[in-house]
């Protein structure tokens, strides 16, 4: 089965997209801004949404060019109706990042193991196509992004 997969072009150079794919300021501002985040290989970042919790360990850095992570540990509540509770674990998001010629970044991102297959795929699918395509596009092209912010978000959505 073909796991999930997202080709963007960015203005900026490869090193502007690199920082927020690693910096705790980058994936608070695009991704979830209730995040604790690493920045060494081995070490370990959670990202929340809510009841949702996802660890990511560092798998790779190259800087400017790679990010490599590895679910260790999700938690899905229950009230969200998927069969397990986990169905990340085991798989690995990765993003490559390519300068262009006459500038700019290509970003190739693939969560391997993120496949149709999985019960949470449609979902994530198009959570990652938000996060992805709109928040870090906009994020790294104009200065902010549009990432989950808990509660704040939920309130104001119900006005």
């Amino acid at each position: 089965m073909k796991d999930y997969v997202c080709e963007l072009i960015f203005v900026g150079d490869s090193a502007v997209v690199y920082k927020a794919l690693t910096s705790p300021e980058g994936l608070a501002g695009w991704w979830t801004a209730d995040c604790d985040v690493r920045r060494k290989v081995g070490e370990q970042s959670t990202f929340r949404f809510g009841a949702t919790r996802n660890v990511m360990k560092i798998t790779q850095l190259v800087p400017d060019r790679e990010v490599r992570w590895e679910c260790v540990e999700q938690f899905l509540p229950p009230a969200d109706k998927f069969a397990k509770s986990d169905e990340w674990v085991g798989t690995r998001p990765v993003f490559i990042l390519n300068g262009r010629n006459g500038g700019g970044t290509e970003l190739y991102f693939m969560h391997k193991g993120l496949h149709p297959g999985l019960g949470c795929y449609q979902s994530c699918a198009v959570g990652w196509d938000h996060y992805l395509k709109v928040s870090l596009k906009q994020y790294v092209d104009k200065g902010a992004g549009h990432p989950y912010k808990g509660n704040a978000e939920v309130a104001e959505a119900q006005r």
